[in-house]
């Protein structure tokens, strides 16, 4: 399945939700590919570590390369397909070629994670038509929701269908918005809800996904629930504490398998 992560203004942690729900899913068995999808202000490589890596997915959409020479497998279990930082490498890429170079791999994996430019563009269009769904990223203020609420008006217009939305770094203000008055706006359900927590900005210093960096901390766990409902298997955050407590990787493959029988 392919996923394509979006969000309607930046600075709403699409990035960061991207890079996390892919080491989740990782983490519960999944084979995920993680593709930084916004050539122009590409940044999903440096919390993997991979912003140095060449090729990358500009030589992809420059034709200089096959796009599976371009991807790299992290020590986390993901694969990533990470696009440069260089300003040059994007001045040759061509977008036109992104579809065909994702559907070229897409089937060698489970999940296929597109973190996707900002706003809405021509860029962002061919991310929206390329995904089997989309996961929209909102923060609990009024902009950014109404801006979310023009990217699933797009998904739609493209004929792809929403998962739902991600409500990031609740918690800030005793003021934000409620989920339901959120609900209400965008017309789309919040499935998870992801709180303010001062270890992810720690770990994406430490170039390491916040699951890797505490697998204990309130956002790890609360991308473990969001990647098991996106897998269909959905417990609450608290059977996440527990598993986390037992056991990080063998339990949860563990409880995770008993919604396969």
């Amino acid at each position: 399945m392919i996923i394509t992560v979006a969000s309607g203004k930046g600075g709403v942690g699409k990035t960061t939700t991207t890079a996390n729900l892919g080491v989740a899913l990782s983490k519960i068995g999944k084979n995920v590919l993680i593709v930084d999808g916004d050539i122009s202000m590409a940044n999903l490589a440096l919390i993997f570590g991979f912003e140095k890596k060449r090729p990358s997915l500009h030589e992809v959409l420059s034709e200089e390369c096959e796009v599976g020479e371009a991807i790299y497998k992290h020590n986390s279990g993901v694969s990533v397909l990470p696009a440069s930082l260089s300003i040059e490498g994007y001045k040759k890429s061509d977008l036109d070629i992104f579809p065909d170079a994702i559907s070229e791999v897409a089937d060698d994996y489970d999940y296929v994670l597109i973190d996707a430019p900002a706003g809405l563009n021509r860029d962002m269009a061919i991310h929206l038509a390329i995904a089997d769904k989309v996961l929209i990223v909102l923060t609990p203020e009024l902009f950014s929701i109404a801006d979310g609420l023009k990217i699933k008006q797009s998904s739609e217009m493209a004929g792809t269908s929403i998962i739902g939305a991600i409500l990031n770094r609740t918690g800030r203000d005793y003021g934000e918005m409620k989920i339901d008055e959120i609900e209400m706006i965008v017309q789309e359900k919040i499935i998870c809800a992801i709180p303010e927590d001062g270890n992810i900005r720690n770990s994406t210093l430490k170039r390491r996904s916040v699951i890797e960096y505490d697998p204990n901390t309130p956002a790890s766990k609360a991308y473990m629930e969001l990647a098991l409902k996106i897998t269909g298997s959905y417990v609450s955050v608290n059977k996440i504490e527990e598993i986390y407590n037992e056991n990080l990787t063998s339990k949860i493959k563990r409880f995770f398998s008993k919604f396969k029988r």
